[in-house]
Formats: C-alpha cells, sequence, structure tokens
C-alpha cells in the first residue's frame, strides 16, 4: 500500500487526468452515436471513437494511480469524477448542454465540483 502523497501537484494531476479522461470518453461516445449513418458503418468516425476510448481509458488508469498515492481507494470516488465530467461533456459535444435550462446547466456543473471536492477533502483527510 502506498503512503499518501499529500502535494498540490498529485492532486492536480489526478483533476487533470479524470477530467481529461472523462471529456475523451464523452468524444468517443458522441462519435460512436454519429458512426452508423444509414445503419452503414462510417469508419473515420468510429476510429474516432474507440480512438477516444483509448485515450480515455488510458488517462483514467493514470488518475487512479494518483489518487491512490493521495489515499484515495474508494472505486465510487475514483469514478465519481470521471461519471460527472463524462455525462456533463457529452451534453456539451452535442450540444443538448446549451439546450438544458439554467437550473440543470448549475446542477451540473456543481456535480462535477462537488466530487473535485470529496477528492481534495479525502486527500487532505488521509493525513
Amino acid at each position: 500500500m502506498l503512503s499518501p502523497v499529500n502535494t498540490p501537484l498529485n492532486t492536480a494531476m489526478v483533476l487533470i487526468c479524470s477530467v481529461l479522461s472523462g471529456l475523451l470518453d464523452a468524444r468517443g461516445f458522441v462519435y460512436a452515436s454519429r458512426a452508423w449513418p444509414g445503419g452503414h458503418l462510417d469508419w473515420p468516425i468510429g476510429l474516432l471513437s474507440v480512438g477516444s476510448f483509448l485515450g480515455g481509458l488510458s488517462l483514467y488508469v493514470i488518475a487512479v494511480r494518483f489518487m491512490q498515492a493521495a489515499g484515495i481507494t474508494s472505486v465510487a470516488l475514483q469514478s465519481g469524477v470521471w461519471f460527472a465530467v463524462t455525462a456533463v461533456g457529452i451534453a456539451a459535444f452535442d450540444g443538448s448542454f446549451l439546450q438544458w435550462s439554467r437550473a440543470q446547466q448549475v446542477i451540473a456543473i456543481f456535480m462535477v465540483l462537488a466530487l473535485g471536492w470529496l477528492i481534495i477533502t479525502t486527500r487532505a483527510g488521509a493525513s
């Protein structure tokens, strides 16, 4: 078991890798939804989807390494930021975020910030 590394750089790496992972996966979902126009696979779009997922997964695995180094071992918390960023990212990339009500937009942003706060306070509590 790693002893917690409570540094601002480690926290930044957790947030950066988690956010980038979620955004890449969101992009992968949007590409996947566009990969079958008329019931036939559009190979370039399909490959963009797969590539986005591979990048997102790779960054998520790296994020987990930094989370564990910070003492964040809960899988629910580790995946929470990814889930929130992915959901909001999908809505942003496909344009539906702008169609949400102002209250929905505020709640979505608050959810991402609240999960970030949980990671930061969990890291601080691990010391």
